[in-house]
């Protein structure tokens, strides 16, 4: 497995340290003024400082094999070169253990407190490296030795650690070329001067040695910690360059001279500037942080959710912007341009905030809440939840005042407390409808309580409960209560209806399942159906309805509604409402239970009353249930049941038998069986009984129970027998009643015929002194036998009357009598059918204009037919006849067509009409329709009769009739053209 890149780092970091500490011991000798002298700067232990400080001390491991190699290389014994690796391990071990622990912030990140312990690090590491230099084994100790590399060792550690610092860490190439653009002009100044005062011999250093610390404080103003450390680096390579070419100030010194001055030069030019551009570094920062802070504060303050306000005697000193937003100022420039803010408080606490012990509370130290009220600027009243105390401002006493406007808050409380007593009416309404015994049980009674309960809790002016039909799809209420009308019937009324066809949308909303809560009803889409009818007569103005749903569909509703002005309806209150609705869900539950276990005792009622034996069985063959008639028979007293009482305890064994292997199988399979069995009976003996036998499955499919009827076929059994016995001799004697029977049909005929050639001779001799009563009548009517008084033709007129209707009643009678007795004749010419009906139409004008009645004809020209044309003109003139009769206004119409071989005449009138009784009895003798019309109309009720029988058995045809009430009436006839019997085209009506 290869290496994580993190795990092959460290290799790179150990060696790279390892190379930079070697190449340091390499430049050391590199920066001496000349042989014999120890360098001016030694950078190797500074390196390896720096290596330990950024990498950790287990890189002290490598700076201890370099110093030991080049200790041996060098020509150290190897205890010599072991301990002087030792010792700069240890050194650089300790110091960086020394910066890492006390400090607050770690190495390279140095702050001008931290940069005291490095330097005092730094001088005990150059102390300890310089005495190891200066000591040489069995060779005096020079305390001057020791000097001059301690200060060696300390002026390298200096400028490497610091510029290390300066430079390890995150380095954006962008941001270091805008950095050094700014930074150049001073970095070239520096060096400029620092070149002139030791790159040139001058006559005295003085001028140069004034400018450069000047130069160098303005440098560490200007330029970051990071830029003065490389600064420093370059100055004293300079000052260095200088000195080894004898152009500086120290060139001229004698070389030990020279180094000191160099040395003191270096570490005064190290630590100086750089503790100075640390400390400048950290003001300028800590002043941008004041002012930043300071802005922060301000804007904390302007964007505050409270009011700060300070004062003196109600004239502003100072305010943020919540504040002027409070108080209702456009800007804060606005507030502060005020004089004095006193006649914004309101008049009744103004002499509170001023009071004297509210002074002397604040000259004590003392924190005040208070609340005011204050009227704005634009004039709205508003409360102010304020803390004032007393502050200096100026250097004078002021009032600072910290405030937020708890208006809203305040209405916010007064709306949660009356939703809160709101809540515990509802709260009380519910628990007391819950306890309502009566609601619980179903009770109609109780639905009275439940609506005034409902309209008292939510102070509406309506509440109603209402039942929707599933069936008929609407929905009936059962107790609506009306507070406006309490003085009639207590406010409660019931029985109205609303169709769900009529209101799709609202009944649509209902079945959502959601609560409809209609602010504005007259514009809210769920209930804008009731506009202009029901909510404009009962002045509602907002509805807020509860479907209630049982078994997962609609079952009716609870309707809350407001009168006056719109409402909004609160979420408790629409919680309400839908806790109502299964409330009242409950009430038809339980109503419905109790309606069916009404129903169960008055069908067990009627159950115990039948004589049949009804039971119930369920699937593991036991019986649930046994009606009275049961009971009787299987011999079992009382209501109850016994225990494990089984369908084997009731039927003989073979009848048991039966039931198992074909009954139960039959009814499981097909739902049904039906046949007979025997039941065992009381006290011995079994009883045939016929049998039903049903099974009632659930919702899931399965038989849950199988109910039996069973009844008593003894006598059946025994009436059967006798039967049999019966048939066996039953053909004998129908064959007896037959002929005679046939004999009496003969006599029958005889005496029918006797009958109606009775009649006809009996008629004929009444009609022949009647048509003698007709002709003297009218002759003496005539004025041929003399004049008549007014009186003497008045009563003439009548007899002529009445014997004329004699006359047609016998001739009626002989007709009928002749058909019957088939004694008539008929007498087939062809002839055209419109002369017969211009006949029939011109005997019944008079009558007709009398009653000022209009007769159209509509006979196409032509037709001819071949029939009876007396009969044919009978059987019209009957129909325009009774059209006359009954009808009082209006138009009666004669029409004639054709239809293949059988022509078809029909009288059209608009007269009384009839029902469906009239018809049923129409063509029946001595019938008249019964009207307003029946005690003028003169007639026998044989006319239509007469009409049906030459229609159907002289001319072969048919007569039908359509009519409706108050409408009029239409006959027809349907007769053959070719004559009776001879049609050969179309069918017979």
């Amino acid at each position: 497995m290869s290496a994580s890149p993190r795990a092959s780092l460290h290799p790179l970091r150990y060696v790279a340290s390892a190379a930079a500490c070697a190449l340091a011991t390499q430049v050391d000798p590199l920066l001496g003024l000349s042989d014999g002298q120890p360098p001016v700067l030694q950078i190797g232990l500074g390196v390896a400082f720096a290596v330990v400080l950024l990498f950790g001390l287990a890189h002290a491991l490598p700076v201890m094999l370099v110093t030991l190699a080049q200790g041996v290389l060098a020509g150290q014994t190897p205890l010599a070169a072991t301990l002087n690796a030792a010792l700069i391990g240890v050194l650089v071990c300790v110091g960086t253990q020394v910066l890492r622990t006390f400090p607050l912030q770690p190495y390279p990140r140095m702050r001008a407190d931290h940069y005291a312990w490095f330097i005092g690090v730094a001088l005990l590491l150059a102390i300890a490296r310089g005495a190891s230099d200066a000591w040489t084994s069995g060779a005096p100790f020079y305390l001057s030795d020791w000097t001059l590399h301690a200060a060696a060792h300390f002026a390298g550690t200096l400028l490497v650690v610091q510029l290390v610092a300066g430079w390890i860490g995150r380095l954006q190439l962008q941001r270091l070329m805008a950095d050094l653009l700014t930074v150049l002009p001073w970095l070239l100044l520096t060096l400029g001067v620092t070149a002139a005062l030791f790159l040139r011999v001058l006559d005295g250093p003085e001028p140069y040695m004034l400018v450069l610390p000047a130069v160098l404080v303005w440098s560490a103003i200007r330029l970051k910690v990071r830029w003065m450390s490389l600064l420093l680096v370059l100055m004293n390579a300079v000052a260095l360059y200088g000195t080894q070419t004898g152009l500086g100030p120290f060139g001229s010194e004698t070389p030990l001279r020279a180094l000191l001055l160099l040395q003191a030069f270096v570490i005064t030019m190290s630590i100086a500037p750089y503790s100075l551009s640390i400390t400048l570094n950290e003001r300028a920062a800590a002043s941008r942080r004041a002012r930043t802070r300071e802005a922060q504060l301000l804007d904390l303050f302007d964007g505050s959710i409270q009011g700060i306000l300070i004062h003196r005697q109600f004239q502003p000193l100072y305010a943020n912007r919540r504040a002027a937003e409070l108080l209702g100022f456009q800007s804060v420039a606005d507030l502060m341009g005020q004089h004095s803010l006193a006649d914004m408080v309101v008049a009744d606490d103004l002499p509170v905030i001023s009071s004297d012990s509210n002074r002397r509370l604040l000259a004590s130290g003392r924190v005040l809440p208070m609340q005011l009220d204050v009227v704005r600027i634009d004039g709205q009243r508003r409360t102010l939840d304020s803390v004032i105390r007393q502050v200096s401002w100026d250097g004078a006493q002021a009032i600072q005042a910290t405030f937020i406007d708890v208006t809203d808050d305040l209405r916010a409380r007064r709306e949660q407390r009356a939703r809160l007593e709101r809540q515990d009416g509802q709260l009380a309404a519910i628990m007391r409808l819950s306890v309502d015994h009566a609601l619980s049980a179903g009770d109609d009674a109780a639905l009275a309580t439940l609506t005034e309960v409902v309209a008292d809790a939510l102070s509406v002016s309506r509440a109603g409960v209402w039942r929707l039909d599933v069936d008929t799809g609407r929905l009936r209420c059962m107790d609506l209560y009306d507070r406006r009308r309490i003085d009639v019937d207590r406010g409660h009324v019931s029985g109205a209806v609303l169709a769900a066809s009529a209101f799709p949308d609202y009944f649509a909303a209902l079945r959502s399942g959601r609560t409809i809560a209609a602010a504005d009803a007259r514009r809210d889409p769920q209930v804008h159906e009731f506009t202009g009818g029901y909510l404009d007569a009962e002045g509602v103005s907002a509805m807020l309805d509860a479907p209630v749903f049982l078994d997962g569909r609609l079952a009716g509703v609870v309707c809350l509604e407001h009168t006056g002005d719109v409402r909004e309806w609160a979420h408790d209150e629409q919680r309400f409402a839908g806790e109502v609705a299964t409330l009242l869900g409950r009430f038809l539950v339980a109503r419905e239970r109790h309606r069916a276990q009404a129903e169960q005792v008055r069908l067990s009622a009627i159950l115990d009353a039948t004589p049949d034996y009804v039971s119930t069985v369920d699937t593991d063959l036991r019986i649930t249930y046994l009606n009275l008639s049961a009971r009787r028979t299987v011999g079992l007293t009382g209501s109850g049941l016994p225990d494990k009482l089984l369908v084997g305890d009731l039927y003989p064994p073979d009848a048991y038998r039966h039931y198992l292997k074909v009954e139960l199988p039959a009814v499981m399979k097909d739902g049904i069986w039906v046949g007979e069995t025997r039941l065992r009976k009381h006290g011995g003996g079994s009883v045939p009984m016929s049998a039903v036998r049903v099974a009632h499955r659930g919702a899931d499919g399965r038989v849950q129970f199988i109910s039996s009827v069973l009844r008593d076929i003894s006598d059946i059994k025994r009436n059967e027998q006798a039967l049999r016995v019966a048939n066996e001799t039953l053909e004998q004697r129908v064959s007896e009643r037959t002929a005679e029977l046939a004999q009496a049909n003969e006599r029958l005929k005889d005496l029918d015929r006797l009958k109606s050639m009775f009649i006809a001779s009996m008629s004929h001799e009444l009609r022949t002194p009647l048509n003698s009563i007709i002709g003297f009548t009218g002759v003496v009517l005539a004025g041929m036998a003399g004049e008549l008084n007014t009186r003497q033709h008045d009563q003439l007129t009548r007899v002529y009357g009445s014997a004329r209707h004699l006359l047609a009643l016998i001739t009626d009678v002989i007709d009928i009598s002749k058909i019957e007795a088939g004694f008539i004749d008929v007498f087939e010419e062809r002839f055209e059918v419109e002369a017969v009906i211009d006949e029939a139409v011109q005997s019944v004008t008079p009558a007709a204009r009398e009653k000022k009645l209009d007769i159209e004809v509509r006979v196409p020209p032509g037709i001819l037919v071949q029939a009876d044309r007396r009969r044919l003109l009978q059987c019209i003139l009957n129909f325009v006849s009774n059209a006359v009769k009954y009808t009082v206004e209006g138009t009666i119409t004669v029409e004639a067509s054709v239809r293949g071989s059988w022509l078809d005449i029909s009288v059209e009138d608009t007269g009384i009409g009839m029902d469906d009784t009239g018809l049923a009895r129409l063509f029946q003798p001595f019938e008249r329709i019964d009207s307003h019309l029946r005690v003028k109309t003169p007639g026998t009720g044989l006319g239509l009769y007469l009409t049906r029988k030459i229609a159907t058995e002289l001319l072969s045809g048919s007569v039908d009739v359509q009519s409706t009430p108050g409408v009029g009436s239409r006959f027809t006839l349907h007769l053959p053209r070719e004559g009776s019997g001879r049609a050969t085209e179309g069918s017979r009506p």
